[in-house]
């Protein structure tokens, strides 16, 4: 593996990682909300429950640590009785004559030398007949607040330990995960490399004994011929395009300088590429549309790729006409690819651009093995072009639609790899 693709790998473990160690902390957030939110519901309703039981003491003296009680001893012309060591300033006697004058009970908060109490000033009955006494009782939450800002210390550190935790094993596992991935991206990558340079040389000698075979015309060969040689070198410079774009298209992190392509010329020259092959199977292969050139940005080689993968599944489909038609509508640049034959069967629709998906045999195309790899190529140029494709259903037939965005509002730079 070399350093960039070890670099790759680290990289794509990192964003693994850091992806799982944020769902982590998402989880650990919501149940730790959850646990301090219960935990702190619960002890609000038990020092109201202790506030409403101390009300029920006969004395103040009675209260336990952390209570103070305030009673209006009727007895005694109304003086208030109160627990010993009461802080100054806790109690509320405004509290006491609102209730005493028949008022509802009152609830409050106060801070009084640091500490916060809660405060319930009630009615209560007594031994003695039953009668009603005003009473207020006071609590000292001091205690329960420091057992919920420990509790929420322990979420805290708990928390941080287990994201740590969760950190390393996410960062063993995606590695773990990825290896496999990438070596087999890494083998796929050398099989394309390797198979576009073993054909770009025989390729590249085709191409030069077809210009010497050019140049040598001393004598005036037949028109055919002519005709013939020049065919070959534009063809063969043609798929010496074609293995270029293979090889950056291998590679999903290459980027490419993207050209303007005139895709009426493309639509010609691949009409023109299949000359032969149409005329040998009595079709006629011709392009509709536009007349002016319609200009997208993006690789020429790989537009040309496109509309061949589209025109040759036309073809051998069709039973006597194949339409590659262009055009601008509005903001997008149009090819669409018609054919006269039976159209699409709807079983095959759904996964008519997957790899591999071909439902023909090779005994329904005179012996020539289909591997579903054409109209799932189409996808991937599309996609890499920031366009659509979609299947239409004319009246007879089958039409295959591709959209691009037109030149003037397509960004410069694309992707090479899909």
């Amino acid at each position: 593996m070399t350093a960039k693709a070890r670099d790759d790998l680290r990289r794509a473990s990192l964003r693994l990682t850091a992806q799982f160690t944020v769902l982590v902390l998402i989880i650990l957030t919501i149940v730790g909300t959850v646990v301090y939110v219960l935990v702190s519901a619960s002890v609000t309703q038990s020092n109201q429950r202790t506030l409403v039981a101390a009300t029920r003491l006969d004395s103040p003296a009675d209260a336990p640590d952390g209570i103070y009680l305030t009673f209006i001893d009727e007895r005694d012309s109304g003086q208030l009785m109160s627990t010993e060591n009461l802080p100054t300033g806790l109690i509320d006697v405004d509290a006491l004559r609102s209730v005493a004058a028949g008022g509802d009970d009152v609830q409050e908060r106060r801070t009084v030398g640091g500490r916060d109490y809660l405060i319930l000033t009630t009615t209560a009955p007594t031994r003695e007949g039953g009668r009603e006494r005003v009473v207020q009782a006071v609590l000292d939450t001091h205690e329960s607040a420091e057992e919920l800002q420990r509790l929420a210390t322990a979420l805290i550190v708990g928390g941080a330990v287990a994201l740590l935790l969760a950190f390393v094993a996410a960062s063993q596992m995606a590695r773990r995960a990825i290896r496999p991935m990438a070596d087999a991206l890494a083998l796929q990558r050398r099989f394309v490399a390797d198979a576009s340079h073993e054909l770009r040389t025989p390729l590249t000698l085709l191409s030069t004994r077809a210009q010497l075979l050019a140049r040598r015309r001393s004598t005036a060969p037949p028109a055919e011929v002519t005709a013939a040689v020049d065919e070959i070198v534009r063809d063969t410079r043609a798929l010496t395009e074609i293995l270029e774009d293979l090889l950056l298209a291998a590679d999903p992190r290459t980027m490419t300088e993207t050209i303007p392509v005139d895709l009426v010329e493309v639509t010609d020259h691949a009409i023109a590429l299949l000359h032969d092959e149409s005329e040998r199977r009595g079709i006629t292969h011709a392009r509709s549309g536009a007349s002016a050139p319609v200009i997208v940005d993006g690789s020429r080689a790989a537009l040309l790729r496109l509309v061949i993968a589209l025109s040759t599944n036309a073809l051998d489909h069709a039973r006597s006409t194949v339409t590659v038609s262009v055009a601008a509508e509005g903001r997008q640049a149009i090819v669409k690819v018609a054919d006269d034959g039976p159209g699409f069967p709807s079983e095959v629709e759904a996964t008519a651009f997957e790899r591999f998906a071909s439902h023909r045999a090779a005994s329904d195309t005179g012996g020539v093995r289909h591997y579903g790899l054409g109209l799932a190529i189409v996808a991937e140029i599309v996609q890499r072009h920031g366009g659509s494709v979609t299947i239409e259903h004319p009246a007879s037939g089958a039409a295959i639609r591709c959209s691009f965005p037109l030149s003037h509002d397509k960004p410069g730079v694309t992707h090479a790899g899909s």
